[in-house]
């Protein structure tokens, strides 16, 4: 089985003549630049769109790891013509097989049993299969996923069933301490911290992004006081060098911290994937991580978006972007643009998102007499798309996601023509008459 064997990257991907790859601007590659690297096969192909989909979303995972020169991406192309080809990797930034080398193309389809697109296989730096789900495992943990081997991805699922059960008293207590500290010399048990809702707040003194934004903290962290809230701040330094500048900054803070230098501080950076300060991570009453970084939430809305949930921060886009609506008198239709500008107008209208994510005001796009087509290339679905209802135009609905919405098959018309189709290595029954379905 090909899982099994060790494969040669050079006699993997060539071909009689040609020993090279092929980069969008038609740059050749040597494929003996490849050895060494982690490599992934990708199968895909213009006319399937949960391929066209998913590739923006590689893209986000290919770069970062491009550029550490370790990983690599190879494009094996299913479609049936050269410009189509041509077009679809145009949008791509790693390697190709040529479009004319079918029989290349065709030995690894039957070498990797794809039956199916998309499709990734990846290597490893010796050529040995690493996983076959590379779709599902780019989807669910993005560039985390990375290097994609068993261990690894067992190591995420262990991390994630251990987030699942943490609780507040498990993130903040270590074997030799059980309290935080105020800034007054003050031990407070951790455990009446339980069922607060808490903000980790990772700062640095002297770093002048963190001194601005805790100013803003101060501000809101009394005000929430003032209004009885049951929340709680824990400071986090990450400056592990003065302990009299610690002590001095903390005084000006009115919540609490951990102590200067206490192991946990780097523990938590780690855990909770701090990658930036200042950073306000926000735990639930439960213990669970309610948002990984409120920073710019506060900076913006206060405590208007308290308690700084997710649902917390729709709610307040949404009041925004209602404001904003009242203020903008003609419709915008371009990328980025808010749906809901579709009500103020009958008529033809072509709605398309470049925008990295459909608008979460998609459900305001409705029209009792519009010929709407509704193209989305950025790589998500919108949460909504079932509420996308039209009484009488003809709906031609492009999903781009790595696999169909769950949501599809409840998508009816009255009185319009709607075709959901997947992608298969086969030829599909409506090859001949769908150009834009999954077709294979």
């Amino acid at each position: 089985m090909a899982s099994d064997a060790v494969h040669d990257i050079n006699s993997l991907v060539s071909s009689k003549g040609r020993d090279f790859l092929i980069r969008n601007n038609g740059d050749q590659v040597k494929i003996s630049s490849l050895v060494g690297k982690n490599v992934g096969l990708y199968f895909s192909a213009s006319w399937c769109i949960p391929c066209c989909l998913f590739t923006p979303k590689l893209a986000k995972v290919y770069e970062p790891l491009a550029s550490k020169s370790d990983f690599e991406v190879i494009f094996i192309s299913s479609d049936r013509d050269e410009n189509s080809f041509k077009e679809y990797f145009s949008k791509m930034p790693w390697l190709s097989i040529p479009f004319a080398d079918l029989e290349t193309k065709k030995s690894l389809k039957k070498l990797f049993n794809v039956n199916g697109i998309p499709h990734l296989v990846v290597l490893d730096a010796k050529g040995k299969v690493s996983t076959e789900k590379g779709v599902d495992l780019v989807v669910e943990y993005g560039v985390d996923a990375y290097p994609f081997t068993s261990q690894h991805i067992q190591a995420l699922i262990d991390k994630e069933a251990k987030k699942m059960s943490q609780t507040i008293s498990s993130l903040l207590v270590s074997k030799s301490r059980s309290y935080v500290v105020s800034n007054d010399g003050n031990q407070i048990p951790v455990s009446k911290l339980e069922g607060k809702l808490i903000g980790l707040y990772f700062s640095t003194h002297g770093h002048k992004l963190c001194d601005e934004f805790t100013q803003n903290l101060i501000e809101a962290y009394k005000k929430l006081k003032e209004k009885g809230e049951n929340f709680e701040i824990v400071l986090i330094s990450l400056d592990d060098k003065d302990e009299n500048l610690f002590k001095e900054a903390f005084k000006t803070m009115p919540w609490l911290a951990l102590p200067f230098k206490d192991e946990k501080c780097q523990e938590l950076k780690q855990y909770l994937e701090v990658s930036d300060i200042p950073s306000l991570v926000i735990i639930g009453t439960d213990g669970k991580i309610s948002n990984p970084n409120a920073v710019e939430l506060i900076k913006e809305h206060g405590i208007d978006a308290y308690p700084f949930a997710p649902k917390k921060i729709e709610r307040v886009d949404e009041v925004s972007n209602t404001k904003l609506e009242s203020e903008s008198p003609k419709p915008a239709l371009v990328c980025g643009a808010r749906d809901l500008d579709l009500e103020k107008n009958k008529g033809k209208v072509k709605v398309s998102c470049c925008s990295g994510e459909m608008s979460k005001l998609d459900e305001g796009a409705k029209e009792e007499k519009l010929n709407v087509t509704v193209s989305c290339c950025s790589g998500e679905t919108s949460k909504n798309e079932k509420e996308v209802e039209e009484e009488k135009p003809k709906v031609k609905i492009s999903c781009c996601s790595d696999e169909m919405s769950k949501n599809d098959e409840k998508v009816e018309e009255k009185k319009s023509k709607v075709k959901v189709s997947c992608c298969s290595e086969k030829t599909s029954k409506n090859d001949k008459e769908e150009k834009d379905g999954c077709k294979g």
